[in-house]
């Protein structure tokens, strides 16, 4: 970290799933979706092409309701034209030889690192045309990009950069920059590390790493939507397709135990390799004190039962497999007997299965018993309302002051789900969780 800036920073602060939530990083998609076409799909890990405007309309809304109720909400592209602009010239070239060598085009780092940051900014995020740097001298690259790809790439855009959870991950007072599982979101963790290393508006504190160097690239792989910070003393993370087991275990005894001494046990959730539970926040999330909602077939059950499995990290003792106890026990075990899982899509198998795919597991808390949710999962949200949840329906053709009194009042509420169409958001797969990246929330009084 750079001393001379961390007095105008963020400290990072961050204890638990449910607090309220100061201070959290979006990204608005923007060019890097319209770059985007069927050709790109399997590669770029979407399912389906997404509406621009639409998709645009969807996030500026629920941006709105984080706002509205208290959080600042900070767009990670301009922290990072603001990194480009204030870091030093060594880490700055540093960040652009490694993505261009990432992307197997070193020759263009020379150039990008001479861009200007508004122009460099934008185009390390939607993407860079061969067309950008005429002045580069042709290579194989660029001779079969022309060939084969119509609109010329050199870097291609990073369209789930919008889901911002995974890059990067708050825990306790420090940032871990996450090592990606796939080579389409690689250079989200860079940027994402470097823009809240170096803005002016970034993060005061230290940062690590989700993995050493030194591990091989097989090993590696930790994003953020595995991990769920319960409480000072209980981490829930999970062994998914995106995130190693390897990785995991360095992670917890390297840098957490000994960094965090309260820190008693780290849960790893043990999640079949499926892309629909790609991260563990796409079948569990924490909605209040002593209440979770998720994917119950999933984590009523035990592993010897058929559900998921799960293993307790502890310091100083080797990993030990909890056969007999399902994820929802271990909850108990450390919150309390009277700990509930609320059923995503309700008791209904088939709406279970549904509304998991959805995102109707995916809430992000602003506070205890305050929640956002897509209001596409109709079943899950009636599910809440059997526990006192008052749905308070918030869209894009409300006024801005009506949109605020709703979220006013659904914040003063005992508890509220702010429910918002996100048609085009879940087509990419991930929810409120998945879209947002909290720094800060209030220390809450046990």
């Amino acid at each position: 970290m750079n001393p001379r800036l961390d007095a105008m920073r963020t400290p990072v602060q961050l204890n638990d799933e449910i607090s309220p939530l100061r201070k959290v990083v979006v990204h608005q998609p923007g060019d890097e979706i319209v770059r985007m076409t069927h050709w790109d799909l399997e590669r770029l890990l979407f399912d389906d092409l997404l509406s621009p405007a639409e998709t645009a309309r969807e996030h500026e809304l629920m941006t709105q309701i984080l706002s509205d109720a208290g959080a600042e909400v900070v767009e990670i592209t301009t922290l990072l034209a603001d990194a480009i602009t204030r870091a030093p010239v060594a880490a700055l070239e540093q960040l652009v030889h490694r993505i261009c060598d990432l992307a197997g085009v070193g020759e263009l780092s020379a150039k990008l690192a001479r861009w200007p940051s508004d122009a460099l900014a934008r185009g390390l995020v939607c993407g860079i045309n061969w067309a950008d740097v005429p002045e580069v001298p042709p290579s194989l690259a660029r001779i079969r990009a022309g060939i084969f790809d119509p609109r010329d790439m050199a870097l291609n855009p990073l369209p789930n950069l919008m889901f911002m959870r995974d890059p990067c991950i708050a825990i306790y007072d420090r940032l871990v920059v996450s090592r990606m599982a796939t080579p389409a979101r690689a250079r989200e963790a860079l940027l994402a590390g470097f823009a809240l290393e170096w803005s002016e508006h970034g993060i005061a504190g230290e940062l690590s790493f989700a993995d050493a160097h030194t591990m091989p690239e097989s090993h590696s792989g930790l994003e953020g939507g595995d991990v769920l910070v319960l409480s000072p003393e209980v981490i829930m993370i999970g062994c998914s397709e995106r995130s190693q087991p390897q990785t995991i275990e360095f992670l917890a005894r390297d840098v957490l135990f000994p960094s965090f001494p309260k820190l008693e046990r780290v849960y790893v959730v043990m999640l079949p390799q499926q892309r629909s539970m790609m991260h563990l926040d796409t079948v569990l999330t924490q909605v209040d004190v002593g209440l979770f909602l998720g994917h119950a077939p999933l984590l009523r059950r035990s592993l010897a039962a058929g559900g998921a499995g799960v293993v307790c990290l502890a310091p100083g003792r080797a990993p030990q497999l909890r056969e007999q106890q399902s994820v929802l026990d271990v909850l108990r075990e450390s919150f309390g007997n009277d700990t509930k899982l609320v059923p995503c899509g309700g008791e209904d198998p088939l709406h279970q299965e549904r509304e998991q795919w959805t995102d109707g597991a995916n809430a992000i808390c602003l506070a205890p018993g305050k929640i956002i949710l897509y209001s596409r999962n109709v079943r899950t949200i009636e599910a809440l309302a059997e526990l006192g949840f008052e749905h308070a329906r918030v869209s894009v053709v409300q006024e801005p002051d009506h949109r605020r009194e709703l979220v006013r009042a659904g914040m003063a509420a005992q508890r509220t789900v702010f429910g918002f169409s996100g048609s085009e958001l879940s087509r990419g797969r991930g929810g409120g969780r998945c879209l947002t990246m909290p720094l800060r929330r209030d220390v809450r009084s046990c």
